[in-house]
């Protein structure tokens, strides 16, 4: 069950404000943790420039769990190239 945090999605939105001019709100954010993509600064800016720490907290505010997150960096990682060494540690079996 989602845990209501007001401030989960500030580091997210932090970052993306900081990369890009174009605006972002929550849902977006969220599709972009989901897997359901974004535009290429922002999915870029969430999975290489926010901790993983946040990520997680964000996700799990919003009912979205570690895996689904996992999965959604995994999938546009060849795509945007993303190097995210936390996120990389955090797709080994063992983690």
């Amino acid at each position: 069950m989602p845990h209501p945090d007001p401030h989960a999605l500030l580091a997210l939105h932090n970052a993306v404000q900081n990369a890009s001019t174009e605006p972002t709100d929550d849902t977006a954010l969220l599709a972009i943790l989901r897997g359901e993509g974004g535009p290429t600064t922002h999915v870029r800016t969430v999975f290489e420039d926010v901790s993983l720490q946040s990520l997680f907290r964000a996700g799990a505010a919003h009912g979205i769990d570690t895996p689904t997150i996992l999965a959604a960096y995994a999938a546009a990682r060849p795509g945007l190239a993303l190097a995210n060494p936390e996120l990389d540690a955090a797709l080994k079996p063992g983690w």
